[in-house]
């Protein structure tokens, strides 16, 4: 599965399907994305095969969730592609909008759910955290 910037310039590919695949209503994850909430699914790190064009980095430390994030962007049209968290250090997250095509399948769990937005409802199978 391959996910590209929104220019093209920038892309990634695994060959596995993601071990953890969410929504995160955090306020970080609302800026990160310009949405309602972002679409996180995370890899194990060896599932990268290929990586293609440039990246820079933004990386700061998220104190509401005490860890590291070091994200990488498309230094052409700037969107957030990939990032590593300090807490997962084995796993690399790929933005889920980013995935053309083949798709991902439906995420499994929510986080920061004080923060959803009211207009925005979730299946009831889903894990919810609320924070």
């Amino acid at each position: 599965m391959t996910a590209a910037c929104a220019c093209g310039s920038s892309s990634i590919t695994v060959n596995t399907g993601p071990l953890m695949l969410g929504v995160c209503h955090c306020t970080n994850c609302k800026r990160r994305t310009g949405s309602a909430f972002g679409i996180s699914a995370y890899f194990a790190k060896d599932a990268v095969v290929r990586q293609e064009g440039d990246t820079k980095v933004y990386a700061f430390h998220h104190a509401a969730q005490n860890h590291d994030q070091e994200r990488h962007f498309c230094p052409h049209c700037g969107t957030t592609l990939f990032w590593f968290v300090s807490s997962l250090p084995d796993k690399i997250g790929i933005a889920g909008g980013c995935f053309d095509g083949e798709g991902l399948p439906e995420p499994t769990y929510a986080v920061s759910d004080a923060k959803r937005e009211p207009w925005v409802s979730l299946p009831s199978r889903w894990q919810v955290w609320a924070e």
